[in-house]
Parts: C-alpha cells; structure tokens; sequence
C-alpha cells in the first residue's frame, strides 16, 4: 500500500513525492521501496530526466545527486537532488540564424572599411586643396607685398586685349 499518490513517473522510475528542499535549487524525491529500488534510483540519468505527472522539479534541468537515505519507517528512499544545469533545447534553428547574422555583420563591417577608406582619400584629397590655395594666397600676398602684383595684372591685361582685338 502506497503511503504517497505515485503520479510521478521519473525516466520511467515511480516516484511517490517531490518537494523543496532548505537551500535555493535543491529538491527531495521520495521512491517507495515497493515501487522502486535502489538500483532503480540509481539508474535514472539525473543529468537529463525525463520526468513525467505533476511534479515540481523544473523541466529542462539536469541535476545531480548529493544523497540517497533509506527510511526503514516509512519503506522509503529520500534523493537529495542539486541544479545541475538547464538544457535549452535544440538550438539548430537559431545557429543559422546566428551565422547568418555574423555574416550580416562582417558585410557591414567592410562596407565601413571601405567608407571610411574613401573617406580618408577625399579627406586627403580636401587637405591638398586646401594646402594649395593656402600657398596661392601666400604668393598673391608676397607679390602684392612688393609691387609686381600690380604689373603681372597689367600684362595679363594687355595680353587679353590683343587677344581679343586679334580675333575680330
């Protein structure tokens, strides 16, 4: 006669009850003697249970054993059970995924490259420029400076006048 309602089925193995134990991720399964053996208990891959009726254990955890105690009063075994780890399941579908993210990514990622390498060329490009009106203004300033700026006008204006008269 069961002293527990045995709805529990763990990796097959009948299970009378599952509580909570002192300590955060820890758990008590009660076996009944009748329904279940010490080899049986032992035999359960506690890593990745199957667990089956109302139980409180999380689904998708692994656990390990820290104790197994006989009770000769109530014909039972105690397992003391500890969070071992939380399986996620199957994960191919978000592998793809994630590869075709990271190539996503690495696409992204050279194309900066090679915005900022044109970038830096026109920026390069820019400073030339900039360098040669800098070097303009110097040589207006220093021709003005000493009078043959004003010369170097006149000529040129001559020079398109004649051109200018000679074509009609």
């Amino acid at each position: 006669m069961s002293l527990y309602g045995n709805n529990i089925q763990i990796s097959g193995v009948t299970c009378g009850m599952v509580m909570r134990g002192i300590n955060n991720g820890k758990y008590l399964a009660v076996f009944e003697r009748e329904f279940a053996s010490l080899e049986d208990i032992e035999a359960i891959p506690w890593d990745k249970p199957d667990i089956q009726g109302a139980c409180i254990l999380p689904a998708g955890y692994g656990f390990t054993v820290a104790d197994i105690r006989y009770s000769a009063a109530t014909r039972s075994y105690t397992v003391e059970l500890q969070v071992a780890q939380q399986y996620l399941g199957d994960v191919a579908g978000y592998q793809a995924q994630v590869s075709e993210l990271e190539g996503q990514v690495a696409q992204k990622e050279a194309d900066l490259e090679a915005k900022a390498q044109e970038l830096e060329s026109k920026e390069s490009t820019i400073q030339e420029q900039a360098d040669t009106i800098q070097s303009q203004q110097e040589t207006i300033q220093a021709l003005e400076a000493s009078g043959t700026a004003k010369q170097v006008e006149d000529k040129l204006e001559t020079a398109y006048q004649e051109g200018v008269e000679s074509n009609g």
